[in-house]
């Protein structure tokens, strides 16, 4: 049988042992436990050359920044605060000490924007590609744990940021074309820092239960929090937020199946909408686009009528999808 992400993850829950201290297992954006003191979460991801990045059009520096934002956007996605890191690379002998000095600088550069600590890690030497393969490690600070199994029917959706930004920029980065225009593309691309402020406001108004990163496109990151929940999502294609270079370009489908944008996709009871509303006058960068229901998987509406989801996102075992 061909391997796909979400079947390979169903097929490894079976040798996850319970445990009076696993709080959420495998199957979210992280782990979370009990230890003693509090609630901890626990995340491990990893990038790999000619996989997530080409040294061709990606510094160093940059591969370092990225990796670390993609795994403290699963923490934050969580409900809890970094706190410490553990970084494992794989080095091919083509790859200088001066490289990897960057690497490291740009992994520094977010460590000190997020107060996380370097505890440690290993190296190997590889054949012939890099990886780096990051754990961290945060404690909890919303009142629970947020997870994709905690949406529940009536909640509206909701999402940070603009979608789509990083897979035009990555779209630019490979043609090495007319980049105009596109500058803020590439760049959330190369580094895509999660809403961290935009979080702690989330956090501190006891907002949501339900959350999760778009860092595989929108269409597939929200069919799993609808299967984890066992709900279905109705979105409205003309609320989704799409940057201008996308409409621009006519590449609105970006928005729905691009990936890497790291923002948050969340859930929220109607009653917190006052809170919501608030918070988009005060100008944070936060849109409705649809609503939680009975039944299974994700419904497009387009001016009130259905239409089939644009097709993409990312099976790291299938590629685009």
């Amino acid at each position: 049988m061909e391997i796909s992400e979400n079947n390979f993850i169903e097929g490894i829950r079976k040798f996850s042992r319970r445990s009076n201290s696993v709080v959420r297992g495998i199957g979210d954006d992280g782990a979370v436990a009990e230890l003693g003191a509090g609630q901890y979460v626990f995340v491990q991801d990893a990038m790999a050359e000619h996989v997530h990045f080409e040294f061709s059009f990606m510094d160093p520096y940059y591969v370092g920044k990225k990796a670390l934002y993609s795994n403290i956007s699963d923490v934050l996605a969580m409900g809890a605060q970094p706190v410490f890191y553990l970084v494992t690379a794989g080095i091919p002998a083509k790859i200088s000490s001066g490289e990897m000095d960057r690497m490291y600088r740009g992994l520094d550069r977010v460590a000190r924007e997020f107060g996380v600590i370097l505890l440690g890690g290993d190296t190997v030497a590889t054949a012939r590609d890099l990886f780096i393969d990051i754990s961290v490690i945060g404690k909890l600070a919303a009142k629970r744990y947020f997870g994709r199994d905690k949406a529940r029917r009536g909640d509206l959706i909701a999402v940070t940021g603009k979608l789509g930004e990083a897979a035009l920029g990555l779209r630019a980065l490979k043609e090495r074309g007319d980049a105009k225009g596109l500058k803020g593309c590439i760049r959330r691309f190369l580094s895509p820092r999660p809403p961290y402020a935009l979080w702690k406001e989330i956090v501190k108004n006891d907002i949501t239960d339900a959350m999760m990163d778009v860092s595989d496109g929108l269409i597939l990151d929200l069919s799993r929090m609808m299967k984890e929940s066992r709900k279905q999502a109705r979105i409205h294609w003309e609320k989704v937020p799409v940057p201008r270079p996308l409409r621009q370009r006519g590449l609105e489908d970006l928005a729905f199946g691009g990936g890497e944008d790291y923002q948050l996709l969340f859930t929220f009871p109607r009653d917190k909408l006052p809170v919501v509303e608030a918070m988009i006058e005060r100008g944070r960068p936060v849109t409705v686009i649809g609503e939680v229901v009975s039944g299974r998987g994700v419904r497009v509406l387009r001016h009130g009528s259905e239409i089939t989801p644009p097709r993409g996102g990312y099976d790291h075992f299938g590629g685009k999808v």
